[in-house]
């Protein structure tokens, strides 16, 4: 008998609101003028009024720059009060914004500059001095503008503001199919692929997880992710919540936390690890925090319990990609299931296919994540080998889960990951999960070795301050793993390598085993 297929729905989506992304800024000024909007400690407040005033400004200086013919804009800034006022901006002006990692080496930087086609760039004086020397390579990059003083000639772009450019152009609509945003992938197996966002898809964003995490005006976002995916911007823009960003080690955006009474803490995963493994965990503590949430790659239920125990409040783990225009799943406050990523966000759909057939599977089945919805990209900018939407909608991510009964995702891994042993399919997270529960391991992660004419899977862990290394580590954890998972060694290390995205940079480990 066929077992049917499962599909795991969203609840219904609250009302889009339309027009551009940055009426996101007008409506959250008009409503809420003198409240703070972005708050970076030590670093300047900006309140709606003068993020909304100066996002026209920096309009209108562009428009008299590049014109009124769409262009690419780059952006890429570190934690500033200004970056709204700079993102809307670009928007505004009737251009596409391009947020890029500010820790991009000048090989990347030059690659997503080429590949978006990129008419400006708006960047630190950081960012400038990987770049001068690209110059001469980049003949469709016409201005270079810096979040700070001129430098070596460079105009700040402050001077945007100056002069008595005309006003915008009245805006004609039609804005929910039009490109806004262009986002770069990872690159955690490849190079980084230009995602077109539309308008539309960054509205439903913003709907999607301020619903989903229960934001509204009276909350304050503490958010310690890269501000290149300003995916909790757009969310806190729309119910009018201040934002608060705050970089650097954990107990830092936990003193943050507590200094501007936060109701949210955004984290990235890696953090939280440093935080369940830290010696004073009994010391820390959040004082108005209702919720704290992560995504990225999952967190063993020990950091999810230990955190949640020490703070009183859940800890969510949500799930997305640049193509899903950033969150697509996420755990619920009200009712977290540990070790999940959650459901799929209001107004979406997710499923899970078998990774050589492609037939759509039954709840508890291993395969790739597709998933639908509004906030599924439009496309890649420059074309790619391969179609990652199909023509009924469906976004294949590259990625390999399970759903429960109830709709819930477990994700596991990327598909290009997971490695035959023994004829079997293994999924390193899986192994992972195992391993990741011995007390004395603080992170580990699982890539396929070569072992003569077979591909078996080696460990590489990093143990928690104190901790003594188990000279039976291997045998207990194989006690609990399928044959085909059983580890053949495991590598100690200070660190895992990780990517300028902060993920774990798996071609390295590959590189240490072969």
């Amino acid at each position: 008998m066929t077992v049917p297929s499962f599909v795991s729905h969203g609840d219904p989506l609250p009302p889009v609101p339309g027009g551009s992304v940055d009426g996101l800024l007008a409506r959250a000024a008009a409503a809420h003028p003198d409240r703070a909007a972005v708050v970076v400690p030590d670093g300047g407040v900006t309140t709606f009024a003068e993020a909304d005033r100066r996002a026209s400004g920096y309009a209108r200086g562009l428009r008299a720059l590049l014109g009124g013919e769409r262009s690419v804009v780059l952006l890429s800034a570190a934690l500033i009060a200004e970056f709204p006022a700079l993102y809307y901006g670009i928007v505004r002006a009737g251009h596409v914004v391009a947020p890029a990692n500010q820790l991009y080496p000048a090989e990347l930087l030059e690659y997503v500059l080429t590949r978006s086609r990129a008419r400006a760039a708006v960047v630190t004086p950081a960012v400038w001095q990987k770049l001068a020397p690209l110059r001469d390579r980049l003949p469709e990059l016409e201005h270079v503008l810096l979040i700070g003083p001129e430098q070596d000639g460079v105009p700040s772009v402050h001077t945007l503001l100056d002069g008595d450019h005309p006003e915008l152009p009245q805006a004609d609509g039609g804005f929910a199919e039009q490109t806004a945003c262009v986002l770069f992938t990872s690159g955690s197996t490849r190079m980084p692929k230009p995602v077109r966002l539309s308008h539309r898809n960054l509205l439903t964003g913003a709907v999607q997880l301020s619903t989903a995490h229960g934001q509204t005006a009276e909350s304050v976002v503490l958010n310690g992710l890269p501000i290149y995916h300003p995916m909790h911007m757009n969310a806190s823009m729309r119910v009018g919540a201040t934002h608060v960003l705050s970089g650097g080690e954990a107990t830092d955006a936990l003193a943050a936390a507590n200094r501007y009474r936060a109701s949210h803490f955004y984290t990235l995963p890696f953090r939280l690890i440093q935080l369940a493994n830290h010696p004073r965990l009994a010391e820390l503590r959040l004082d108005t925090v209702k919720v704290v949430s992560t995504g990225g790659l999952p967190l063993r239920p020990a950091v999810l319990r230990a955190l949640a125990g020490q703070f009183g409040v859940p800890v969510l783990q949500g799930y997305g990609m640049c193509e899903s225009s950033s969150l697509a799943t996420s755990d619920l406050p009200t009712a977290p299931r540990q070790g999940s990523v959650g459901r799929p966000l209001a107004g979406s759909r997710m499923r899970i296919v078998d990774l050589e057939t492609r037939a759509p599977l039954a709840a508890g089945a291993v395969g790739e994540i597709q998933l639908a919805g509004p906030n599924v990209m439009q496309g890649y900018l420059v074309e790619q080998p391969e179609e990652a939407v199909d023509a009924d909608g469906w976004l294949s991510t590259g990625d390999v889960g399970r759903l429960d009964a109830d709709g819930n995702l477990f994700f596991l891994d990327r598909v290009r990951d997971v490695f035959r042993s023994g004829g079997e399919l293994v999924c390193p997270g899986e192994i992972e999960a195992v391993l990741a529960e011995r007390p004395e391991v603080a992170e580990c992660a699982v890539v396929d070795a070569p072992d003569g004419e077979e591909t078996v899977p080696v460990a590489f862990v990093v143990t928690r301050p104190g901790a003594e290394r188990s000279t039976g580590l291997i045998t207990e954890v194989n006690e609990l793993l399928g044959l085909h998972q059983q580890l053949h060694r495991a590598e100690y290390l200070e660190a895992l390598p990780r990517l300028p995205n902060s993920k774990v940079d798996r071609t390295a480990l590959r590189k240490r085993v072969r």
